[in-house]
């Protein structure tokens, strides 16, 4: 099945061998998706994160996208989680692949100041310092444990599983590791606003090194320090369950490029890996003038390739999902990964077109518009 011909829905980017090795064997079969959620204090910088309507409610973005898959709504704050401007969450998508796949999924809670008001897993984390201290993560070591723990658990109930994030602030504490560890020289991660702050991410993870004492590639042999000084708590969970599963079964990345720290930090740890894991993500993402995932991903392995879905919003009626055409949110809270995984769940049965239409649905409900 190596020469599967993939639906329209889906593209790959890098190695198409291996990309499609992994989905000849997880095509039809059942999926498992998580979600890791954390803060960091990063996300409070002004002008660092736009993945809230303030800096401040930056910390509620979490929680709220975790109770907004759950249970339909927010509890922890008033309304959903926006984008200044008013354009929702990207959790949007990811419940609409959720509902239709059927896919069962978990919330991980890696490290939140404020928790969702629903059961979490929980890997033993706590809020994440500013990424400017140098001792971002307390607990690495441990919360990474936990983490390869979950995902073998996970691993045996399900024929393949999702791994994706929701931590505001992360795509600079992602630079911050990529740098540590050598993957990149440069600022090459995206923005959830189509004006990615690339000096203001520069100069306060250039910061973060400089606290922790650590130059560029100083870390690349040990990217679990590189996390603790300056990454954020839900790296080291995810970290940690990709390993766990991918040992057994194969894992989609669900994220952008805050997610590339996390891949490049495990196949560090565990270079067997490799082979059994792929990116999923989104069109947006990858056609984003302000970042490059493809080049990051070729600096960490020629073979972990991405399959991103191509969902398109600009025949929307609604103009805040249209913003998604402009450059604006791109990736989060695994809506790349789970439309992909929905779409191979299916057998390539669940379209972009489903997809745009169960959104309407739910972005309908959660905005009052019917």
């Amino acid at each position: 099945m190596s020469n599967m011909e993939l639906p329209t829905s889906l593209s790959i980017y890098g190695n198409e061998k291996v990309a499609k090795d992994i989905l000849s064997r997880i095509w039809g079969k059942k999926g498992v998706f998580t979600c890791t959620v954390a803060n960091t204090l990063t996300s409070t910088i002004p002008g660092i994160s736009d993945a809230g309507d303030t800096p401040e409610l930056t910390m509620f973005t979490p929680a709220a996208d975790a109770e907004l898959l759950v249970l339909g709504r927010t509890v922890c704050m008033k309304g959903i989680p926006i984008n200044p401007g008013g354009i929702p969450t990207p959790a949007t998508l990811t419940k609409a692949a959720l509902e239709l796949s059927k896919m069962p999924f978990f919330i991980v809670n890696g490290g939140c100041k404020i928790k969702p008001n629903l059961p979490c897993i929980e890997m033993g984390g706590a809020c994440g310092d500013y990424v400017t201290s140098g001792k971002a993560v307390s607990n690495a070591k441990e919360i990474f444990n936990n983490g390869v723990i979950l995902g073998e658990m996970l691993s045996h109930g399900s024929d393949f599983v999702v791994v994706s994030e929701s931590c505001a602030g992360g795509t600079t504490t992602a630079l911050a590791v990529l740098l540590a560890m050598g993957i990149v020289k440069e600022n090459l991660v995206s923005s959830s606003s189509p004006n990615n702050p690339r000096e203001l991410k520069m100069r306060t993870v250039t910061e973060g090194l400089k606290a922790a004492g650590i130059g560029i590639g100083d870390l690349a042999n040990d990217p679990l320090k590189a996390i603790a000084c300056v990454g954020d708590p839900m790296m080291p969970a995810n970290a940690g369950i990709i390993i766990g599963a991918a040992k057994r079964v194969p894992v989609i990345v669900g994220g952008g490029t805050q997610m590339a720290a996390v891949i490049a930090a495990a196949v560090k740890l565990d270079p067997s890996i490799i082979g059994n894991i792929f990116q999923g993500t989104t069109r947006w993402l990858m056609e984003d003038p302000n970042s490059s995932m493809a080049k990051i991903m070729d600096s960490i392995s020629g073979e972990v390739p991405i399959v991103y879905v191509n969902m398109d919003y600009s025949s929307s009626p609604y103009e805040g999902l249209q913003a998604y055409e402009w450059g604006y949110i791109k990736e989060g809270v695994g809506c790349g990964g789970s439309s992909v995984a929905s779409i191979i769940q299916s057998s390539g049965d669940i379209t972009c077109k489903d997809l745009l239409d169960k959104v309407h649905e739910i972005y309908r409900k959660i905005m009052n518009f019917d």
